[in-house]
């Protein structure tokens, strides 16, 4: 999906999805023109992320727990 469908099905701006993917969280492919291809892997990845920043959890923590960090 492209990235207007991802911002539908998130409920998520734009700039958002793009920070979290700037941070490395979300790793989309890319077409030839440029354009990014999201899967449902980074909506399911997208939500859990926006769950726990509403959780009051930081991106370091969140980032850490996806690197297997723990705490």
């Amino acid at each position: 999906m492209l990235i207007q469908e991802l911002e539908q099905k998130s409920g998520l701006p734009r700039a958002t999805i793009r920070y979290y993917e700037k941070e490395g969280f979300l790793t989309p492919n890319r077409l030839e023109n440029g354009y990014r291809v999201y899967t449902d892997e980074d909506l399911d990845q997208l939500m859990k992320i926006h769950l726990l920043r509403e959780l009051g959890m930081s991106l370091d923590t969140i980032q850490r727990i996806r690197k297997g960090e723990g705490r």
